[in-house]
């Protein structure tokens, strides 16, 4: 895990996120973790808490994963590592790259993970029909 990690799981933890990891994490941190991913975590992310798509954002640390949430239409904040510069991780879809999980804590109220209601509804609704005339 990269630097400041385990502090912002807790942080979106105590936002209202549900926090989901794929694979191994702190062991202090409230997460559920999604054992078996198979070949689409993101996925097996959303379904293992009957999550919507357009209600979530998914961490990543490589292109694959960027491209894996792009595919599900998931919103995605990147953190740069071996499995991406800046540059690549954006051309594959993320709304966001930092540096590292310390650098996104320091703007994380600026961020896709300021605040999880933010996501809420956020569909276009039908107008209501014109006011009939009367008389």
């Amino acid at each position: 895990m990269s630097p400041g990690s385990e502090e912002l799981l807790h942080e979106c933890a105590a936002r209202g996120w549900t926090v989901l990891l794929i694979g191994p994490g702190p062991v202090e941190v409230p997460a559920l973790t999604v054992a078996a991913p198979g070949d689409d975590p993101v996925r097996s992310a959303l379904g293992l808490v009957d999550g919507a798509s357009d209600h979530a954002v998914f961490v990543a640390a490589s292109v694959r994963e960027v491209l894996l949430a792009c595919r599900a239409r998931v919103s995605c904040v990147a953190v740069e590592s071996d499995g991406g510069t800046g540059l690549e991780l954006r051309a594959a879809g993320a709304a966001e790259v930092h540096h590292d999980a310390a650098a996104l804590l320091r703007v994380l109220d600026d961020s896709l993970l300021a605040r999880p209601r933010a996501f809420v509804d956020c569909r276009p609704t039908t107008p209501a029909a014109p006011a009939g005339r009367s008389g």
